[in-house]
């Protein structure tokens, strides 16, 4: 597969433009406006809950993601709000400017990338920025960074940007989902909501991601576990089943009542076949944990397409007997 025109220019009035030009002006853009951002904060309450999803690579995240934010009376980044991760608060009066209070969404998206501008957006590079999640060492050494992340600044943002939308709010959290404790601590109105999705049909589906954007199948896709340095240097299968197996462990392990009480697990089956009963789950520990409704204004489809990968039963094996061989513990691996 060659490089695509679009990897590498954006067209913009009508002439290709390279990305690297457009980054270099939103980044210098925000570190303008980051300034004036914090001379516009107050010391706000968090009055209202955070809602953070999660869950491994290809598990539906997204669309979870897009339903709560598009269903409930809830604050969301959208797209454009997006554009402005060092100036957060800035992006939501613009957006309220240019869009209004528009949500539009075709629950679709490309591997997390969605295309209307009323949608919602990772806030990827704000995550990283606070979380210092910007190289792979964020990661691997995300407990040790714990104490160099400026969580009270991080806090205060959130508190003023959640005070722009007068209401809880919900974001696709991968970067935070690092630091569950951590965050839960800080701002103390935190419910986690975990989608859970059959690890083969997942890891299948990151191999298929590979496929689509690599020449090269070895080059690591999508976000990775604590346990990176133990698997990239094998080969992309390996990889891949190791990814899936060390982050399905870490959440699992992360999310037991007994270490969170704040968390809804989702199966990716009830979300594609019943993603009303989902947002109800939801409402349900919001008003349990902090007596806040999360009020349904917009009805979800009664049901969305359920993706398994039925007619790939030997690359399952396939990873089925290597996500065994993690289990227990071979001796190359440990």
């Amino acid at each position: 597969m060659g490089t695509k025109l679009s990897e590498l220019y954006t067209k913009r009035q009508g002439k290709y433009v390279k990305k690297a030009e457009d980054e270099d002006f939103m980044t210098g853009m925000n570190l303008t406006l980051q300034k004036r951002e914090f001379e516009l904060y107050k010391d706000y309450n968090i009055d209202y809950p955070f809602l953070f999803v999660f869950g491994l690579p290809r598990s539906g995240t997204t669309l979870l993601t897009q339903v709560i934010a598009h269903s409930f009376d809830i604050g969301f980044i959208n797209n454009l709000m997006a554009r402005f991760w060092l100036a957060p608060v800035h992006g939501v009066r613009l957006s309220k400017l240019i869009l209004g209070t528009k949500k539009d969404t075709a629950y679709q998206s490309d591997y997390a990338a969605t295309n209307e501008l009323t949608d919602i957006h990772e806030f990827g590079y704000f995550w990283r920025y606070w979380l210092k999640k910007e190289s792979f060492t964020g990661v691997t050494k995300a407990k040790e960074i714990e104490k160099e992340i400026d969580w009270p600044g991080l806090k205060k943002t959130l508190a003023n940007l959640q005070h722009e939308f007068g209401k809880a709010m919900i974001f696709k959290n991968i970067f935070g989902s690092y630091h569950l404790q951590r965050l839960k601590e800080f701002l103390n109105k935190v419910i986690y909501i975990y989608i859970r999705r059959d690890p083969l049909d997942v890891a299948v589906s990151i191999l298929a991601a590979r496929r689509k954007y690599y020449r090269d199948l070895n080059t690591w896709w999508s976000y990775m576990p604590i346990e990176y340095d133990k698997i990239k240097d094998l080969d992309y299968w390996e990889q891949i089943a190791g990814q899936v197996y060390y982050l399905q462990r870490y959440y699992d392990t992360e999310t037991d009542p007994s270490r969170l009480e704040n968390v809804v697990q989702v199966e990716y089956s009830d979300l594609a076949h019943r993603p009303l009963k989902v947002l109800h789950e939801i409402s349900e520990k919001s008003q349990v944990l902090f007596n806040y409704s999360l009020n349904i204004i917009n009805k979800p489809p009664a049901n969305f397409p359920f993706r398994a990968h039925n007619n790939k039963n030997e690359e399952k094996e396939k990873f089925r007997k290597l996500m065994e061989e993690f289990k227990h513990n071979r001796s190359k691996r440990a």
